[in-house]
């Protein structure tokens, strides 16, 4: 009986170690996603803010000669980079917190109804 209790202990303490070190290896898994996906995200947006750094150049210089006042052609692509600006502001829930907030249930849940069927 006393043999049976120590399979019993033994068996519970190899599950144990099996879940905790399962549980190590999603974590890892979750945070090298969410650094690969930062690292990403910021190499992303370096490129895209010198982009339209040198296209609002390239626009306000373009507004510029068109209008024959380089002023007034900044003022111009300033004015645009407003308008956007009042969009975000007015639709900034459905265009930026929803997406965002579905975008890291995904990152930090990705296999969660696989996960659940293999319990």
């Amino acid at each position: 009986m006393t043999e049976d209790f120590e399979n019993i202990k033994k068996d519970i303490q190899e599950y144990i170690d099996a879940r905790l070190e399962l549980i190590r290896l999603h974590t890892a898994e979750n945070l090298s996603r969410i650094l690969s996906n930062t690292l990403k995200i910021a190499a992303l947006g370096y490129l895209l803010f010198f982009i339209l750094l040198f296209v609002s150049f390239a626009g306000g210089y373009y507004f510029g000669t068109l209008l024959n006042s380089t002023e007034l052609g900044f003022l111009c692509v300033a004015g645009f980079y407003m308008f956007i600006m009042v969009i975000f502001l007015v639709f900034r829930k459905q265009i930026i917190e929803r997406p965002i907030i579905k975008a890291i249930i995904k990152l930090f849940f990705p296999k969660f109804g696989d996960d659940e069927k293999k319990l």
